[in-house]
């Protein structure tokens, strides 16, 4: 049987939608398949998988992608799902510890494609919403119908309000680098 739960979880935030598979399988509830804040689970063994998600630098079809999940997939690990270039892997418990970044260099990358996802995303975010505040008519009135002109106003709000709030997590994003940037130099 099937059970489908709805979360929420930003981009910056992968550890934490991580964080709460693995808490879902360690109650039995197994990841089959995922969508917009959308999650699928099958009922399974408490615990049975580790869950990993990464995002790839191009979509899970493109065949670089392709080649590193079956390289991924060699390892024992299965791909469950993917959402855009976010790829949901898991592997079974008893096969061993389950990492998909073997060293600092490679979880480096791995936020910096999560920064720069974010720092494409904030300036569509703010255009979107301007426009959407100053729309004007085809003839070049700002005389639009008061529903019309509240919509707009409205969805340009929240266009610049969700591109503020991405600008928090691009922050915290960025906080990760630097602490991993300084975790090499000392290695080093």
């Amino acid at each position: 049987m099937k059970y489908i739960k709805y979360k929420v979880f930003t981009i910056g935030a992968y550890e934490k939608e991580e964080q709460w598979l693995n808490e879902m399988s360690a109650i039995g509830m197994q990841l089959t398949g995922v969508g917009v804040c959308r999650y699928v689970f099958e009922k399974g063994l408490p615990g049975e998988y580790i869950y990993r998600l990464q995002m790839l630098d191009n979509i899970p079809t493109h065949p670089q992608s392709v080649d590193y999940i079956r390289f991924v997939e060699d390892t024992g690990a299965e791909q469950v799902g993917s959402l855009l270039n976010w790829v949901y892997f898991r592997k079974k418990a008893a096969d061993g510890p389950f990492d998909l970044y073997s060293d600092l260099d490679s979880r480096l990358k791995h936020y910096r494609r999560i920064k720069a996802v974010c720092n494409a995303i904030i300036p569509v975010e703010f255009l979107i919403g301007a426009l959407n505040i100053f729309i004007i008519n085809v003839d070049g009135s700002w005389e639009l119908p008061n529903i019309i002109y509240r919509t707009n106003m409205l969805l340009g709000l929240l266009c610049i309000g969700l591109g503020i709030w991405i600008i928090f997590i691009g922050r915290s994003v960025r906080k990760k680098i630097n602490i991993l940037k300084k975790e090499i130099t000392i290695r080093e």
